[in-house]
């Protein structure tokens, strides 16, 4: 086959840690799963032990390479050492291994979410809220193509399945029943076992569905906990997440994509800023009354209580509405466009 009508190659730089967690990956492969069925050849270049954080990783199917460091890594044999696009989604990477990643592909793409970042790329998404092109003036190569704001996150579809439904059952109003906890994979610090805690002392009758990685701090207590508490659901790895998601009249969870995937399905939320950049979005939702924030781990035992204790059903019904009104569920869409359209003009 002609190589000017073979599929697109991208590559995918992301990295999982214990400490950074598993949602960079897990954000790559809901935009990779877009692309995927629009076409594309997919690859991942991770840090040695992200598929033992992230097992939904290795079972993607998509091949996945070792990176030694940010510009170190291999592509597939089969691509004889040139990828069409590399995605990038690090915080260990700087403008210079960007620059160096162009030796092997002519599209450099960028997910971002800190601040004040320097890019040597050719598309970049920004989740962030309130953001202008403006903000990324010199920040950027003149004619980067500029993808901001929350409707830009990449999220599993099935987010965007089951909103209308989602919206539906809290539009007809409902009791707080159900609390889904999702501090993240890697359950950084063994919050989850903590916030459990509370949520069962201060909400003796809900149900808890506790979302954890395989290597969660938290499992072990938790299990031995749900040994004697039916109402206490530990979900592990969890495929279908958007399903769980729904199910819950509350959710207690970390900041980032997570936060927004519960935007979509109008679920009300008490975020917990578990690192620094996570906290202008989690303010933002609360300002813009779709949320409900607490603003460091060690700030759970104090202020998490009496948020349970407070909350009423008009108040879950107005948190519902005014965070669907922050995320459509549709930004890998838009971000596959915006990717394979810049593709096409470079090829």
């Amino acid at each position: 086959m002609p190589d000017t009508v073979r599929s697109p190659r991208i590559l995918f730089r992301a990295d999982a840690k214990p400490d950074l967690g598993g949602g960079h990956i897990m954000r790559c492969l809901s935009l990779a799963t877009s692309l995927k069925t629009r076409g594309a050849d997919i690859a991942f270049a991770c840090a040695p032990g992200s598929t033992e954080l992230v097992p939904a990783l290795s079972r993607s199917g998509h091949p996945v390479m070792t990176a030694q460091s940010a510009a170190d890594f291999d592509l597939p044999g089969k691509w004889n050492g040139q990828t069409d696009a590399i995605v990038v989604d690090l915080y260990s990477s700087v403008r210079a291994d960007e620059s160096r990643m162009r030796q092997i592909s002519p599209v450099i793409a960028v997910l971002e979410d800190l601040p004040e970042r320097v890019h040597d790329c050719d598309l970049l998404v920004d989740q962030g809220f309130d953001l202008q092109p403006a903000d990324y003036a010199r920040r950027v190569p003149p004619g980067t193509a500029l993808l901001l704001g929350p409707d830009m996150t990449p999220l599993r579809p099935d987010f965007a399945r089951l909103r209308t439904a989602s919206l539906a059952r809290r539009g007809a109003g409902s009791d707080l029943s159900r609390v889904l906890v999702s501090m993240g994979l890697t359950d950084v610090g063994g919050i989850s076992t903590r916030i459990v805690a509370l949520v069962r002392a201060s909400l003796p009758a809900v149900t808890i569905d506790v979302v954890l990685g395989p290597h969660a701090p938290s499992l072990p207590d938790l299990r031995q906990v749900a040994a004697s508490d039916p109402c206490l659901n530990i979900l592990v790895d969890v495929d279908h997440m958007a399903e769980r998601v729904m199910a819950a009249d509350l959710a207690i969870g970390a900041g980032g994509g997570s936060a927004l995937e519960r935007c979509v399905l109008g679920v009300p939320s008490i975020i917990v800023v578990l690192a620094e950049n996570q906290r202008p979005a989690a303010r933002a939702m609360a300002r813009a009354g779709a949320a409900l924030t607490i603003e460091s781990p060690d700030s759970v035992a104090g202020a998490l209580p009496a948020l349970l204790r407070d909350v009423s059903s008009r108040q879950l019904a107005q948190l519902s509405a005014k965070a669907a009104g922050l995320c459509d569920g549709l930004g890998a869409d838009r971000i596959t466009t915006a990717l394979l359209d810049l593709i096409d003009r470079r090829r």
